[in-house]
């Protein structure tokens, strides 16, 4: 009876493990990787413009800050603005389309559903006036998603900022920058910006250095917050100038609310950003007070024609009821 050979347990593991080690082994040419911090690619395109920028006017950076950020408004942000300005302007011209369908949708919806009660004829009045607009505005290549075309800049301030808080030597976090600075000197945390220490939080992007010593007038050192708290309130004032500073348009309740509520957020800023770099609240007012002057240029160049109204009919029909309106003696 022939015998059975039977390899041994460690035999076998220790001739699977060696197979394993040569199976993942890599050849010499392929190269290893290991766990290291995700590029900030966007940030430091941010930065590069940024340099290149300041290395090319020969400018300090007190001027650099205001030029580049005319310099993006001008490239990206207005293009998009006149555009969005001219859908505003198809849509203010198509408003009598709109009204004159209002009265054929409202007999319409007096047919259908007006034995519901004055609410339920209400609702859907408007729900069809809705539905009739969009198919107005999309028919002449109007959308009402375009009047949100404005917040493509968003985006890009958060970035430039992101790179000039780095380049500040805040490597915090934003939060932090904002907070630490009220139980901490921030004397200290600039000496500590300005060695290599400040270096540990961002190495992709360091320090920048000649921000201590390219600043303007009452502000000489960038990376320290502003001696006499002028920019912050400068900023505030700015953003408030971008709220209520335009002509007075009718504004619907939540559109009112929140205007408010901006104006508010507006007033908080200043104090908040008392102890933020003075890089940082430069390029913050510079970019406000140019978004300012660019409304205003295309309120000038590109005004919005007040839309032709509908004569009030001398018996006013309830939009709900479909009954004439009590008029006062």
């Amino acid at each position: 009876m022939p015998l059975l050979f039977r390899p041994s347990p460690f035999r076998s593991s220790c001739s699977t493990r060696k197979l394993s080690r040569l199976f993942f082994q890599l050849p010499p040419s392929c190269r290893s990787f290991h766990a290291s911090p995700r590029p900030q690619s966007v940030v430091l395109v941010a930065h590069d413009a940024l340099t290149s920028l300041h290395s090319f006017t020969g400018l300090p950076w007190a001027y650099t800050l205001p030029l580049f950020a005319l310099t993006l408004r001008t490239t990206l942000i207005l293009p998009i603005s006149i555009y969005q300005r001219r859908v505003s302007q198809r849509q203010a011209s198509l408003v009598p389309i709109i009204q004159a369908w209002s009265q054929s949708l409202r007999h319409e919806t007096m047919r259908e559903v007006g034995h519901l009660g004055p609410v339920v004829a209400q609702s859907t009045l408007i729900r069809k006036l809705r539905k009739k607009r969009s198919e107005i505005y999309g028919r002449w290549g109007c959308g009402l998603w375009k009047n949100y075309l404005g917040l493509v800049q968003v985006p890009v301030f958060l970035v430039t900022m992101e790179a000039l808080r780095t380049m500040a030597g805040a490597h915090q976090g934003w939060w932090n920058m904002i907070t630490a600075s009220w139980s901490r000197d921030v004397g200290a945390a600039t000496e500590a910006a300005l060695t290599a220490e400040g270096l540990t939080g961002a190495a992709l992007i360091p320090v920048e250095s000649s921000f201590a010593t390219e600043g303007a007038l009452w502000f000489p050192n960038l990376l320290l917050a502003d001696p006499q708290l002028l920019l912050p309130f400068m900023l505030s004032g700015a953003i408030l100038l971008n709220l209520f500073g335009h002509k007075p348009v009718p504004l619907g309740k939540w559109q009112t609310r929140l205007r408010r509520s901006m104006g508010i957020v507006a007033l908080a800023v200043g104090p908040i950003m008392m102890h933020v770099p003075s890089a940082l609240v430069l390029y913050w007012v510079s970019s406000s007070l140019l978004a300012y002057g660019q409304s205003l240029l295309l309120e000038i160049l590109m005004p919005i024609k007040k839309p032709i109204t509908p004569c009030n009919p001398k018996r006013p029909m309830r939009s709900g009821l479909g009954l004439p309106e009590e008029v006062a003696p």
